[in-house]
């Protein structure tokens, strides 16, 4: 699992990681931390993507019911298309570490205990110094279904309210929200 201090991905933007192509990950996800009942808050994602390149094809991918985010993009400028995430217990989409992919065409039913459907963030240092490369995807045809914003659930410490949450050194651009 990628962390704050990992190595992953490599220096070639366009870099070919292969191919993901209709996949679903369903019921998946696991606290690596915790005791049983307990929130560690080093939980498995849906589907992980750490440094990948654009010459990856993702396309066609679903991930529902997973104990942490749906899908985590930790650096990178691969592209990923058609993303359906339902009902996982944290955010839908994570973007951080200065990913400057594409999202196109993306799906986000929230449930009772979703968090929020997307959390963008940039790359921060151990002092919360926001450090290059900052986060800058391009969401477009985003769908959001759900979630009871005025209640944020147990899964994250956070108090802030709200469907998606840009944090420190991330930007973008959202079309057809």
């Amino acid at each position: 699992l990628p962390s704050r201090t990992s190595t992953y991905g490599g220096c070639e933007p366009e870099d070919n990681s292969g191919v993901l192509s209709y996949v679903k990950v369903w019921h998946g996800g696991s606290d690596l931390g915790g005791a049983a009942g307990s929130n560690s808050g080093n939980e498995i994602n849906g589907i992980t993507l750490g440094g990948v390149g654009s010459g990856t094809t993702i396309d066609h991918i679903e991930v529902a019911y997973n104990l942490d985010d749906g899908v985590e993009f930790f650096g990178g400028t691969v592209n990923a298309k058609y993303v359906s995430v339902l009902f996982c217990g944290d955010d839908g989409v994570d973007t951080d570490q200065g990913f400057r992919g594409k999202l196109q065409y993306v799906f986000i039913m929230l449930g009772s205990n979703s968090n929020r459907a997307m959390e963008m963030d940039g790359k921060l240092n151990g002092s919360n110094e926001i450090l290059e490369p900052r986060s800058f995807p391009q969401v477009s045809n985003l769908f959001i279904v759900g979630g009871d914003s005025d209640t944020p659930n147990d899964h994250s410490a956070e108090t802030l309210k709200g469907l998606v949450h840009l944090r420190e050194g991330t930007g973008g651009i959202f079309k057809n929200v």
